[in-house]
């Protein structure tokens, strides 16, 4: 994480002053810091996006504004507030929030948590073992990037487009996939509610990373061979999605105060995550 502005008084027009007293710069001309947050996806996108080629990007530090964002009622509602705060965040308007992959979003909402309340995150979590919650901290600075580029030694090769093409193992049939976007979360969110939420996850996940098969890329023609689909390339189609998806990841090893069960345990980005006083 490097920071911009940090020492940045702006000229502007000065207030009248005496020569003994100090001279203080006009509120009015005071600039949001900002800081370069690293991209997990090493910026492979499509050809035209504006963070092609991008191994970072520029971000606001977090204000007052924004946090009125994430207490929003009608967004919280809707699942836009951190869409909607990503946007904000982002100094280069010509960037579409929604357009990112879910792993570069991922990271300029830690950067901008971090900037704003401090790297300590100290949250409840429920012991995969007894159930029970313990109070834990996790140091959103001891993170690993992960850059979606494992992929020399399968069969997944890179289109140049964004996306990669994938033969299944089992009906030979050659999949092209992609990473999922911050558009695609926002289904998730939007799908994530009601009585059917939990119902059909892995084939509706599937529905939102392919782009076609054999080169047909109808609705049709997806959904007929994704519910057709053997469990062999299911399964297999799911690890290379993996494999292609950057993002970036914070573990820690908790033990549970209750029943002393260790484990390495992600970080739950709960509803504390940008209220740490709360």
């Amino acid at each position: 994480m490097r920071r911009n502005n940090e020492d940045r008084l702006m000229g502007g027009h000065k207030p009248t002053h005496t020569e003994d007293a100090p001279q203080m710069a006009n509120p009015m001309d005071f600039v949001t810091p900002t800081e370069f947050v690293d991209l997990p996806s090493q910026g492979r996108y499509p050809p035209g996006h504006p963070l092609c080629g991008q191994d970072t990007v520029e971000i606001n530090f977090m204000t007052a504004k924004d946090e009125d964002i994430l207490t929003s009622r009608s967004m919280l509602k809707k699942g836009i507030a951190i869409d909607r705060l990503i946007q904000n965040l982002i100094r280069n308007k010509s960037v579409d929030s929604k357009s990112l992959y879910i792993g570069d979003r991922n990271a300029i909402i830690i950067h901008a948590r971090a900037s704003a309340y401090g790297q300590d995150y100290r949250t409840k979590v429920a012991c995969p073992n007894c159930s029970e919650t313990s109070k834990f901290k996790f140091d959103l600075g001891n993170n690993e990037v992960y850059h979606g580029d494992d992929i020399d030694d399968t069969d997944i090769e890179p289109t140049g487009e964004g996306t990669f093409k994938v033969p299944l193992p089992l009906s030979k049939i050659v999949a092209e996939i992609r990473p999922l976007l911050g558009q695609d979360e926002l289904v998730m969110v939007k799908q994530g509610k009601g009585k059917e939420a939990l119902e059909n996850l892995i084939t509706k996940q599937m529905r939102l990373f392919v782009i076609s098969f054999n080169g047909y890329s109808d609705k049709k023609t997806i959904d007929h061979v994704i519910n057709n689909m053997t469990a062999t390339d299911s399964k297999y189609l799911r690890g290379c999605f993996r494999l292609i998806s950057p993002d970036i990841i914070i573990q820690d090893n908790f033990e549970c105060t209750h029943c002393g069960h260790e484990e390495e345990m992600t970080v739950p980005f709960g509803a504390d995550f940008f209220w740490p006083d709360r």
